[in-house]
């Protein structure tokens, strides 16, 4: 299939993916009711990521795609679908799933995989990488256009890099399908969201975006610059646990308490504009990555730190603010 015709089928998928939600997603269930952890006041339908799920197939067989990379990521969206969107599975029940997909893949990558070092020594770290990016991730998509902008840059820099790694030219494309396919999604997502991804598709994206940058990488080096792609989303992430973890509060236990959601709740930013701001932090810090490559391994992790105190001094601030008496 034509490369031009492939990606426009993909943003086609992501776009009537979300538009088929909208249109009879109250009928089969899949309504996000808000609660209080949520960043919305009413009931929007959630699940469009089975577009994202059905683009992501359809190229990976056109562009003949590792069967370890797209089976495991159908067993993972589903589990979503069934144990997040539709009913409850427990936290150790999903785990086990998220796990189990994880291994998967890194057993059959194992022969090829490209990172330098013994894959057996590097599975358990790989395995806690996958599994974290991809609850990361959903635990991230929580307001209008966060998630769908994230993916679009994370995998349009992933296909960039590798393009300049000279990384294969059908997981390039592949993951410009993706990135075509949130655009089609963001449609109904942003500014003001009619639609959200749901757990088939928030986890699926960050399972996805993690395999792929542990098998489009050459070395060492490439890992930890394409995994600093989706560095709002990390940063956030840890940072909010450590707080918790401060404060004696229980990690299970759904909160609103991140840096995006106390900008949206507490101090009534606009969505669309901190989802945008988040995905312009995301492409800086993923360009400067790039950029400072040719001066090696202390220049990335110089620029790690930078960015991380940089959002540290930021958050406390923001965390100042959204609880500082009104008037004040």
């Amino acid at each position: 299939m034509n490369e031009i015709i492939l990606i426009f089928l993909c943003f086609f998928l992501g776009l009537s993916g979300s538009w088929t939600l909208i249109r009879y997603g109250e009928q089969i269930g899949m309504m996000d009711r808000p609660n209080a952890r949520s960043s919305h006041n009413k009931s929007i339908c959630k699940g469009a990521g089975i577009g994202i799920l059905f683009a992501i197939l359809v190229a990976a067989f056109s562009l003949k795609i590792a069967h370890f990379l797209w089976l495991p990521a159908i067993a993972i969206s589903v589990a979503s679908l069934w144990g997040g969107d539709l009913y409850k599975l427990t936290v150790k029940q999903r785990l086990l799933i998220h796990c189990s997909c994880s291994l998967y893949f890194l057993l059959f990558l194992s022969e090829t995989i490209k990172i330098e070092g013994s894959v057996y020594l590097l599975s358990v770290p790989l395995a806690i990488f996958i599994v974290g990016t991809s609850n990361f991730y959903n635990f991230m998509d929580g307001i209008d256009g966060i998630a769908g902008v994230t993916s679009l840059i994370g995998f349009l820099l992933l296909a960039n890099y590798s393009k300049h790694i000279d990384g294969e030219p059908n997981y390039i494309t592949f993951c410009v399908c993706i990135s075509a396919s949130c655009v089609g999604f963001l449609f109904f997502n942003f500014p003001k969201a009619k639609v959200f991804l749901g757990d088939i598709g928030s986890i699926l994206i960050g399972f996805v975006f993690s395999c792929l940058t542990i098998f489009m990488a050459h070395s060492a080096m490439d890992f930890f610059i394409m995994a600093g792609f989706m560095f709002p989303f990390y940063i956030d992430e840890i940072s909010t646990m450590v707080v918790r973890i401060k404060e004696r509060e229980s990690l299970f236990i759904a909160h609103r308490r991140h840096i995006y959601q106390l900008l949206v709740n507490e101090m009534e930013t606009p969505h669309w504009l901190v989802a945008a701001g988040y995905g312009i932090f995301q492409a800086v810090v993923g360009l400067s990555l790039i950029a400072v490559k040719p001066l090696g391994g202390a220049a990335i992790f110089s620029t790690y730190v930078i960015y991380s105190l940089l959002f540290i001094a930021v958050s406390l601030f923001v965390r100042f603010k959204a609880h500082a008496p009104k008037g004040h």
